[in-house]
């Protein structure tokens, strides 16, 4: 057996590390629960500083987003144009919702990434909005072939890349593997895409740590684009692990710290 291969064996099995049951009719029960957050849509009889309220987008596809607002711009309005985020759960593209708790990591890396791309082709169409850049929170990338850092941190206890396989098989199209332009940005042209990122003056953000087996993928990404001379900023911590943020608050707090400066330095260059 190849020292590859047997780097690669992992002890982990997928479905039960997702709490999740196979179905004798092909379908499956999902028992992982995300903490969730009701939204505070009420000014007069809320306190809160950040207002918030769901709005149906597809009601066939039970489809829906949250919008968040300071309180501060309603209770003192005027005609200057406020900054838009526009922020995508994570959940490995098969779990949790709008309403999860500080989720806007892995997958919905991977959601901005690609939604940014389509955006790119659609610039005179968003007029008068603006977009400034990407944040990328450890985005949620794969391929057919293993990396050194899944090959080292095969067994994973957070984030193993077992668990990933199986997440982008739920997730990809029938039929696709983890070479899919969705799954992997270095096919079907990506490059050419990362081109046109470029070409609009875009300001990206990529951030990871080295104990996620995803961190040798986003560091492909951040050199691709380093290559292509693209405004690329990083955050890799040390001693952390895929998703820290969620759990760990003093990580977190640096983490916000570090998101908050780069989004001050898009409003800046606006």
């Amino acid at each position: 057996m190849s020292n590859e291969i047997a780097r690669s064996h992992s002890t982990i099995d997928p479905y039960k590390h997702l709490q999740i049951v196979v179905n004798p009719d092909g379908t499956i029960t999902r028992s992982l629960i995300s903490p969730s957050t009701e939204a505070t849509p009420d000014p007069v009889n809320d306190d809160a500083v950040v207002l918030s309220k769901d709005v149906t987008v597809n009601q066939s596809k039970n489809t829906w987003v949250r919008i968040f607002v300071r309180r501060q711009a309603l209770d003192s309005p005027s005609s200057t144009k406020l900054p838009l985020i526009v922020d995508f759960h994570g959940g490995g593209f098969i779990f949790f919702s709008a309403a999860s708790s500080l989720s806007h990591d892995s997958a919905g890396g991977n959601i901005a990434y690609h939604a940014g791309l389509r955006a790119t082709a659609q610039v005179n169409n968003l007029l008068p909005l603006k977009i400034k850049g990407l944040l990328l929170l450890f985005p949620f990338f794969g391929a057919i072939k293993r990396t050194a850092s899944e090959l080292r941190l095969v067994n994973d206890r957070v984030s193993p890349p077992c668990v990933s396989d199986l997440m982008w098989e739920l997730a990809l199209p029938i039929g696709a593997d983890r070479d899919h332009e969705y799954c992997n940005p270095k096919v079907e042209g990506g490059s050419k895409l990362v081109d046109q990122i470029r070409l609009l003056g875009w300001k990206v953000m990529v951030i990871g740590c080295d104990r996620d087996p995803l961190i040798d993928r986003q560091i492909e990404l951040v050199r691709m684009m380093e290559h292509k001379e693209m405004q690329v900023v990083t955050h890799f911590q040390e001693g952390g692990y895929h998703g820290i943020e969620i759990i760990d608050p003093v990580k977190r707090k640096v983490l916000l710290v570090d998101i908050k400066k780069f989004v001050l330095s898009l409003e800046k260059a606006a």
